[in-house]
């Protein structure tokens, strides 16, 4: 049997940090959490984990940077990035920089458990 998937989540707003923590931990998956871009880029650096799912705007270090410096690292590794402020663009520029999915909140808590799961298992195709 596989170890359970390991996720980091970047989010800095606590609440929204906390829920998603506990609903990923219901479904199977361990969760690392950060709540600024330059803490989560250390952590990845130093450590292993099967996705990354990170906001848009944090502090320390905004998501797209943080996208564009995960992947020139660990080209193989899923990051998803969701933003209550996306824009088409921004949805365009994620996607070049290497990202896996973006994802616009409010989103369906099934509809991103669903893409986390593809992602983990694309990742460890690769």
């Amino acid at each position: 049997m596989r170890d359970l998937p390991h996720i980091l989540l970047i989010e800095d707003d606590l609440s929204l940090a906390d829920n998603l923590r506990d609903v990923l931990g219901e479904d199977g998956f361990r969760v690392t959490l950060c709540s600024r871009g330059d803490e989560g880029l250390r952590w990845a650096s130093r450590e292993a984990c099967d996705v990354v799912l990170t906001d848009l705007r944090l502090p320390g270090l905004g998501g797209l940077e943080l996208v564009r410096q995960l992947h020139d690292t660990q080209p193989r590794l899923p990051v998803l990035l969701m933003t209550a402020h996306g824009t088409v663009e921004t949805a365009i520029e994620a996607t070049k920089l290497g990202a896996y999915e973006y994802l616009q909140k409010p989103f369906e808590m099934r509809d991103l458990l669903g893409l986390l799961h593809r992602a983990v298992e694309a990742g460890r195709r690769m």
